[in-house]
């Protein structure tokens, strides 16, 4: 799996056929996509008017958690099962030969609390409130189904590669007696400030020989001053030469953590794959690791729960 993803959200059909264009001729090979983001048909053909061959790009799509964002509790295996399928075929439906994903992820810990068959977004839900997206005896059974659902992709050719997002130390015990593939990648909030190991995501991930990926690398944007344009990450980025952006990347796979970043800017994506013919010092990562601050309420590694292995409810 490439270490840099282009991250697809909030892009429409029509914005993401170019954007991902854009990354694919500036150097991106891995593209990440989900289900709800309903912009696969623009992505296939991104994917088709780019001239890339199949083996040359990196797919990930993610499904919802049970409950949440059209896939509903009444069926978590059978209703994961046909997202996987659904996000298959609208991503080949514009001529890129597209028969199986590189990487299926879980989008979030499920939320089975309330009368609806599904919540319309993960804020929406109880669960997000109480963040015991694992804890919670109904949602670990459900996480069960919705491995399972994964392993038969996985089995059945589907996909080639399966993980979660999202997924707390809790939740991993949650994948049921028969699960005999384990998460290969788990899909988390990772980003200067947070600390090396924020909640012990990192060394959970090491811990289980999975690849740990990060979303959200530059923070949320949320008006406020950027996370990598404080004056630590910008005293690093003159000394290289290069921008607080790119040094805030840089950090992450520093520690070994893969990354997947967003831009509508063709400059920007260009920088955000310039990442490979440089090194920060032991030094610069010694201080960024040490520069942990609370830029958002949400920085954390899940924003549905934050249960730990002993808060598990069986």
């Amino acid at each position: 799996m490439p270490s840099v993803g282009l991250g697809t959200w909030e892009f429409n059909n029509s914005e993401v056929k170019a954007v991902v264009q854009d990354a694919l001729a500036v150097g991106f090979k891995h593209i990440d996509c989900a289900h709800n983001y309903n912009n696969q048909v623009g992505i296939g053909a991104g994917l088709a008017a780019s001239g890339k061959k199949r083996n040359e790009v990196f797919i990930t799509s993610k499904v919802p958690g049970c409950g949440i964002q059209g896939l509903g509790k009444e069926d978590c295996f059978g209703n994961t099962m046909k997202f996987i399928r659904d996000d298959i075929r609208d991503l080949s439906s514009s001529g890129f030969p597209l028969k199986q994903l590189d990487l299926l992820l879980i989008h979030f810990p499920p939320c089975m609390e309330g009368n609806a068959s599904f919540a319309p977004n993960p804020f929406a839900t109880p669960c997000r409130a109480k963040r015991n997206g694992c804890s919670d005896p109904d949602n670990c059974r459900a996480i069960a189904e919705q491995w399972r659902a994964a392993e038969l992709a996985y089995r059945q050719g589907l996909v080639r590669a399966i993980g979660v997002s999202d997924y707390c130390s809790a939740c991993f015990k949650c994948l049921g007696a028969n699960a005999t593939v384990m998460p290969m990648l788990n899909n988390v909030q990772f980003h200067i400030g947070m600390g090396p190991d924020p909640q012990g995501a990192r060394s959970l991930a090491e811990r289980r020989e999975m690849v740990l990926m990060a979303w959200s690398p530059l923070g949320h944007g949320d008006g406020s001053t950027p996370i990598f344009s404080r004056d630590l990450p910008m005293k690093i980025a003159k000394a290289h030469g290069k921008t607080g952006a790119q040094v805030a990347l840089k950090w992450i796979l520093s520690h070994n953590v893969t990354l997947t970043t967003k831009s509508g800017n063709p400059k920007h994506l260009a920088e955000d794959i310039d990442l490979f013919d440089w090194e920060l010092s032991a030094a610069d990562v010694a201080a960024l690791d040490a520069d942990q601050f609370a830029h958002s309420e949400y920085d954390t590694p899940s924003f549905m729960c934050n249960d730990p292995d002993s808060a598990i409810i069986l």
